[in-house]
């Protein structure tokens, strides 16, 4: 028997050692009752001791004394990957209430044992539901549940650690309230938001940052709970709502916030325990089936066949299956009978002119990466000679959009409106004129990031559709609103989750025909509720872990329902997934995650620095599902499967990381791709804007503000250029970046112009004559006169109006600019 002090092996049974005389006894774990080193059973409350005599001894100040083997070996081989990233974490608090008297009534040893009793109970329950505990403050602990090891359920498992540790106390302050006299509860409080994991050391230290008042609120409930109960934030609460039953406090004045905060107390855990248990208890809303969504589509089909032009809205939250519903029903049409084109808005892709019509175009066209401009052009010229010779008075505007260079002078003098006015014409054209050879199937996804030049193409594209045989399907979240509903041709499609039976068959395709048991199935798709990127992320978390292994030509579990982790929230399930990918492909994974949804092969493959390796990471992380290759000629690019899987993968890296990847990609754009950069101006401007490269941020922001008011998209020229406007104000306050913002604010005047102004335009044009006053720059000061002049004409602000337009003429004056002077003498005769 090894002494917990001194570590000298005595004879078993003995009761002091030897060496140091420490008495050898063991302390009930549920109700903290001092027993004899050879007690299986606590005489008190009945607990089993047989596993805690085998406990060694604990060091407070040591976190590898008190955790569990099971949960050091998992943040140990897993901290490399860990550490440094972002949580979203349940902070939990406890200490003894009343404890300063309690210590001033009792003998300090009688205390330490109290205390030592307390930690258990804590260290057990907390140790349970997988929590980590970050310090030992004396007369209570912090813990993290969500940190360093992410759990998608780290709220409940917090809630239920809190009522399990309440009820201990209740037997074990019982005690001590006999043997004493006092009264011995605990307090608990717990707020959820996020922590930055930082350093792991060996021996399990652990750094952490928390963000904004996620430590501190949990503190301040903890510390207005009442003696013996559990107080919890409206953070937590959101979270957990449905799981537990809580008495709220209404609002309470929290010290250190301004605004009252909303505070519940936790009661005891509810009658489900699981998101579609919740559902069900609330009231399930009915919904169709994908059968009567597909044969919605297929009816816009046939309308369209016949000569009547629909369009139809496919609208559901993330991951629900829009795109999935898109490709079954097209996968049910005959090939031979239409044309598919298929355009795509990105997340960072609001100020990217025409992003998904130029998708549509390329695909149209068959226009390759890398493929030269004449080469295109040619290829261009043959499609369009082959649909009708009559469009080929549509091919400056074409070219035009697409970046190339315009020869037809005609065009090349035509204003920016009248150039947009002859885009929008071109690719109305272009396809209408096809669908009357074949019916077309014209698809937008993720209509929500549209950019506003694509926006108000499709309103005026849509105008002309209701007699050609064109199927326009459109895919958004709930959130996006559009001004077409009215439209009598307009349908909309509405995606819920799908029902049992529509979750079976998917269930079924994804363990490929092979038997389902019973309880695996009902453990699925309780869990999934219904969500079909659910089923899929939260059958192969089970696959990954060995929950589910296959004997016999059916599928089972390996572990009791009651001892598998479940993730309750598609991020959840994303994260905890990846905590699980060994480090190289954690890492690549997010790297690709910075580049987007899409990235290519050779981008990822110069900002990691890798050659050959990543060619296996990749594969692997094919093989794992949560990247497809996307396109293999003539460039290598992939796609994540999922949109969310990118956004958890890019919101675990710190900004600081964030940051130096998105300053390496801008670098590793330039170096590839070089001789088009033009074509990558708006990737390029995202990017660096993302890094703190400032100065190459500022100059993309400035080239795709000048690109776009070429293109006569002045909606996301002003964009740009307020962009810039901010990265120079971030920037050292020299002469130099001086002038460049006065550069900047005389180009917005055109797209401002056009816009008739709109916002702090006005404003902002007048931070551009205090810049060119500071540097001195008269031209430049007259130049803005004159816009402001016209600006407040068109407000109807006529004396604001004249008096600009009189400072112009002087400042021309000044100078001998006569076509400055001009317009504005005559605007003041």
């Amino acid at each position: 028997m090894e002494c917990p002090k001194c570590q000298f092996n005595n004879r078993e049974g003995a009761k002091f050692c030897i060496k140091c005389g420490a008495k050898f006894e063991v302390r009930c774990l549920n109700c903290g009752n001092s027993l004899p080193s050879e007690a299986l059973f606590c005489d008190e409350c009945g607990q089993t001791l047989s596993k805690l005599k085998e406990a060694p001894s604990v060091d407070y100040s040591e976190p590898q004394s008190y955790t569990p083997k099971h949960l050091i070996d998992k943040i140990l081989t897993t901290r490399s990957s860990i550490e440094g990233e972002r949580k979203l974490v349940t902070v939990f608090f406890a200490d003894v209430a009343d404890y300063t008297s309690i210590s001033e009534k009792s003998d300090p040893e009688k205390v330490h044992q109290i205390m030592d009793g307390t930690f258990k109970i804590l260290m057990y329950e907390i140790h349970k539901y997988e929590g980590t505990i970050n310090q030992f403050t004396g007369d209570g602990v912090m813990a993290l549940f969500g940190a360093p090891v992410a759990h998608e359920d780290h709220a409940q498992r917090a809630c239920y650690a809190a009522l399990s540790i309440q009820k201990a106390m209740e037997t074990y302050g019982e005690k001590i309230e006999k043997d004493m006299g006092v009264a011995f509860k605990m307090r608990i409080g717990l707020n959820s938001g996020p922590v930055i994991v930082g350093a792991i050391g060996d021996d399990l230290r652990m750094d952490y940052t928390a963000v904004g008042d996620t430590t501190n609120l949990s503190s301040r409930m903890e510390s207005m709970a009442r003696p013996g109960t559990v107080l919890v934030s409206g953070n937590t609460h959101r979270l957990v709502r449905d799981f537990f039953e809580f008495k709220s406090l209404g609002k309470i004045e929290v010290k250190g916030k301004k605004a009252p905060q909303a505070a519940f107390e936790l009661i005891k855990a509810g009658m489900v325990a699981t998101r579609i248990g919740a559902s069900v208890a609330k009231g399930l809303t009915r919904f169709g089936g994908r059968k009567n969504s597909i044969a919605a589509l297929l009816d816009a089909f046939d309308k369209v066949k016949s000569g009547s032009g629909q369009v139809v809205g496919l609208i559901g939250e993330a991951g629900v299956g829009k795109s999935r519903l898109l490709l079954e029903m097209r996968s049910l049409l005959p090939q031979s009978e239409f044309s598919y084109l298929e355009g795509r808005c990105l997340q960072y892709g609001g100020s990217m002119a025409y992003l998904p019509v130029l998708d549509i175009l390329r695909s149209y066209f068959d226009i390759k990466e890398n493929e030269k401009e004449f080469v295109v052009k040619k290829k261009m010229t043959k499609r369009i000679f082959r649909i009708d010779k009559k469009l080929e008075s549509d091919l400056p505007a074409l070219h035009d959009l697409l970046a190339f260079e315009v020869e037809d002078e005609g065009y090349r003098r035509l204003e920016p409106q009248q150039k947009r006015d002859k885009i929008f014409k071109a690719i109305r054209d272009l396809i209408i004129r096809e669908s009357q050879n074949k019916t077309i199937i014209v698809t937008i996804e993720d209509l929500h990031w549209i950019d506003k030049s694509s926006e108000e193409f499709l309103n005026y594209f849509i105008g002309w559709i209701a007699r050609a045989k064109i199927l326009l399907i459109l895919l958004y979240r709930p959130e996006y609103t559009h001004q077409w509903g009215s439209k009598s041709y307009y349908n909309r499609i509405s995606l819920d989750h799908l029902t049992i039976k529509s979750s079976t068959e998917l269930l079924q395709a994804i363990f490929t025909g092979t038997k389902i048991l019973p309880e695996l199935k009902e453990l699925i798709l309780n869990r999934a509720t219904g969500n079909p990127l659910y089923i899929e992320e939260f059958t192969h978390t089970l696959l990954e872990n060995g929950s589910i292994q296959k004997k016999n030509e059916r599928y089972f579990l390996t572990r009791k329902i009651s001892d598998i982790q479940i993730p309750d929230s598609i991020s959840g399930i994303i994260a905890a997934r990846m905590d699980r990918l060994q480090d190289n492909l954690k890492r690549a994974m997010q790297e690709a995650s910075v580049i987007g949804k899409d990235f290519k092969f050779r981008i990822l493959q110069t900002i990691t620095g890798m050659r050959e390796e990543i060619k296996s990471i990749l594969l692997n992380l094919q093989e794992l599902e949560f990247i497809y290759e996307k396109t293999l000629f003539p460039e290598l690019e992939y796609i994540f499967k999922h949109a969310l899987t990118q956004e958890v993968a890019y919101n675990s890296l710190l900004i600081e990381r964030r940051k130096e990847i998105h300053e390496r990609i801008g670098k590793a754009i330039e170096q590839i791709y070089q001789d088009r950069l033009e074509e990558f101006y708006e990737i390029l401007a995202y990017h660096f804007s993302k890094s703190d490269n400032l100065e190459k941020a500022h100059q993309f922001l400035v080239f795709s503000g000048k690109k776009a008011t070429r293109n006569y998209s002045n909606w996301e020229a002003l964009q740009f250029y307020r962009e810039a406007i901010d990265v120079l104000g971030r920037m050292p306050s020299t002469d130099s970046n001086h002038r460049k913002g006065l550069q900047v604010h005389i180009s917005l005047a055109k797209p401002a112009m056009f816009l008739s102004y709109p916002g702090d335009s006005i404003d902002m044009l007048k931070v551009g004559v205090k810049l060119a006053r500071e540097v001195g720059d008269t031209r430049s000061i007259a130049n803005l006169d004159g816009t402001l002049a016209h600006a407040y004409a068109i407000k109807g602000e006529s004396i604001l109006a004249i008096e600009h337009a009189e400072n112009c003429f002087q400042g021309a004056q000044k100078i001998q600019d006569i076509d400055l002077m001009a317009p504005v003498a005559r605007d003041l005769t």
